[in-house]
């Protein structure tokens, strides 16, 4: 992980929401940074103060919609955001349910996807990659979200 050295002086710190469903991306994601011995530099906050990419597993509902959005703005700029999992991408099989269910892009800006029903170590290794690089990038251009 090269790339994490032109990025940022420090680590990179991933909060990790799970918003409903069966947990499964959330753990595929800590699994892929415990059991993968090359991968430094990116650890698991559990304070949204302290992230730089939110990682979004599960399906938004009317209740963790506002929780969502209160803690994207408690997270200091640049920040990434990444949905993962088909829940949190596009809602899943949850969306024939009569209860409302949002993609994450739909309650607050997405950097980076990570699509199926449970990606595997390296999709999610790359996405928090490719979320960075994205806010770089746009930090770059004079931007930031």
């Amino acid at each position: 992980m090269g790339w994490l050295k032109s990025i940022r002086a420090r680590s990179i710190s991933v909060l990790v929401i799970q918003a409903g469903g069966c947990r499964g991306c959330a753990l595929q994601f800590s699994m892929a940074l415990s059991q993968n011995i090359s991968v430094k530099g990116i650890t698991i906050t559990g304070n949204p103060k302290h992230a730089d990419v939110l990682l979004i597993t599960g399906c938004i509902n009317e209740k963790s919609r506002e929780n969502m959005r209160s803690i994207y703005k408690q997270m200091p700029s640049p920040k990434a955001v990444i949905a993962a999992g088909a829940c949190s991408c596009s809602g899943s099989l949850f969306c024939s349910e009569n209860n409302r269910v949002y993609p994450a892009e739909d309650v607050i800006p997405v950097d980076s996807w990570v699509r199926g029903c449970t990606p595997g170590f390296d999709e999610m290794l790359e996405a928090v990659r490719r979320a960075i690089e994205c806010v770089c990038e746009e930090k770059g251009r004079g931007g930031g979200t």
